[in-house]
């Protein structure tokens, strides 16, 4: 079984929790345990002006990931609405992508600059799925998106979502039991070494630990004192310290992680693994397709997009429809003609245009078509919502197979536009179910009334973006690739 230990690491008010963080990294350390600290780009900042290189070299040792610049926290005035969630919930798609990249890109600059070495994982925070958060991270560089969306959290094999690879498996955590009065240390630690054998004995394939140092400290959330529902600004100076345990009690509690991680050191059967190791396991490596693959490729679409496989190698609805695109509009001819990117789009992110009766257009007017949409792609990098064929509008499921229909019959002089669905067929038949409940987006704001802020434009583009969706291939050939 493999097992990954991850830490979202994010108290950024209390300098005892950096202690605790130094001695966390030191166990993993101690025991050749590796394990992947998913630091808020203000806890860096926060070790940084205190002078704790001595955690920042402990932590370096283990796998740097990133849990947003300062934990979609902090308000930014200049923006309406101010707070990140609500932002991204309410504002157009791009204008949502554009403040996550430019708030983003300054924890992850930072976060290199400490530990020397840019994060490649993004640990997700509160629980958030949001697809313009993953687009945006992946546009950043950051490939791999840890613990999954809400639709896929507790599947083994890897997958790749809105152009990252998406890394999720059953979890444990020390805060199962860590805080219960009525356990001892001992007792505490035997229970998670039992929940481990019990997952060993299973079968499972692979489990994650995930932890927060800060809850070696305290029983308080970090935030409580400062940002729960506290909706208005909240200077730095007035920053309060939740109240902690005492050092005896800390030390029982890192006592216990130190017998858990002492416990998988010796246990051959269990192979401890970092989430950068499958990113390089699934690293993608295809960069074109050939005309004889694309036309294979056109052979397999039925009546709706759909993630495709070519042999070992699996293909996204957005990255057919690309390639069928370059294929027929690609407007230089020649060698692009004969060689066509591999060009790993987005899903539309605006409401498709629905296609409700099917017609039939000339094969050069479906050319023009062919060679609008692959204009707007090299400007857009995304699926459109609507295409202007004949004399109306089509939606991109109708039109993606009407493009196969093409490349199947390179004779036919009439092309079919049929009636057909603009969200790719699911994985699992209740994926766009689950998409459609719970909060895509954490408001610690709004803690206590959470429940009362819908996030139904979010929710829709997750489904939308499922045109990004593909199961994941070792060895990379057919992944999409990080940067868009």
């Amino acid at each position: 079984m493999e097992i990954i230990f991850s830490f979202d690491t994010e108290d950024y008010v209390d300098p005892v929790s950096n202690d605790a963080l130094l001695r966390l990294a030191e166990i993993h350390t101690e025991y050749e345990v590796p394990a992947t600290f998913g630091i808020v780009g203000e806890k860096a900042r926060f070790l940084r002006n205190l002078g704790r290189e001595d955690v920042i070299e402990a932590v370096g040792r283990h796998e740097v990931g990133y849990h947003s610049d300062h934990h979609f926290i902090l308000p930014d005035p200049t923006y309406d609405p101010p707070h990140v969630p609500a932002y991204t919930e309410e504002q157009p798609w791009d204008r949502a992508v554009a403040r996550l990249l430019a708030e983003e890109s300054r924890g992850i600059r930072d976060i290199a600059e400490s530990f020397g070495q840019r994060p490649s994982t993004f640990l997700r925070t509160f629980g958030d799925w949001g697809p313009q958060m993953m687009v945006a991270y992946a546009q950043l560089g950051v490939p791999v998106f840890a613990y999954g969306p809400v639709f896929y959290n507790q599947d083994i094999p890897p997958m790749w979502y809105c152009n990252q690879l998406h890394v999720a498996n059953p979890r444990l955590m020390y805060e199962d039991n860590l805080h219960r009065p009525d356990m001892s240390a001992q007792e505490k630690l035997e229970q998670h070494k039992a929940n481990l054998l019990g997952h060993l004995e299973q079968g499972t394939p692979r489990l994650g630990w995930v932890t927060h140092p800060t809850r070696f400290i305290a029983d308080t959330w970090w935030e409580a004192p400062n940002w729960f529902d506290r909706l208005g600004p909240w200077p730095r100076q007035n920053w309060r310290i939740p109240e902690r345990f005492s050092p005896a009690r800390t030390e029982e509690l890192l006592w216990i992680a130190q017998g858990l991680v002492e416990f998988v050191s010796g246990l051959s059967d269990l192979t401890p693994r970092t989430f950068r190791e499958f990113y390089e396991d699934f690293r993608p490596t295809r960069r074109w397709v050939s005309p004889e693959e694309a036309a294979s490729l056109a052979a397999r679409v039925g009546e709706r997009p759909e993630m495709l496989r070519l042999g070992e190698e699996t293909f996204s609805p957005a990255e057919l429809f690309g390639t069928f695109a370059h294929r027929l509009g690609a407007p230089e001819g020649g060698a692009a003609g004969e060689r066509t990117p591999l060009r790993h789009l987005i899903g539309p992110t605006e409401e498709p245009v629905a296609t409700d009766t099917a017609f039939c257009v000339g094969r050069e007017d479906f050319r023009d078509a062919c060679r609008l949409v692959e204009l707007f792609i090299r400007d857009r990098d995304r699926v459109p919502a609507a295409i202007a064929v004949g004399r109306g509008e089509v939606g991109p499921g109708a039109f993606f197979v009407a493009m196969a229909q093409a490349l199947r019959e390179p004779q036919a002089e009439r092309i079919t536009i049929p009636s057909a669905d603009n969200l790719p067929v699911p994985q699992k038949p209740d994926d766009y179910d689950r998409m459609a409940q719970g909060r895509p987006l954490g408001f610690v704001q709004y803690w206590s009334n959470r429940e009362d802020y819908d996030f139904p434009n979010t929710r829709r583009h997750a489904q939308l973006q499922y045109w990004t969706f593909k199961t994941a291939a070792k060895g990379g050939r057919g992944q999409a690739s990080v940067g868009r």
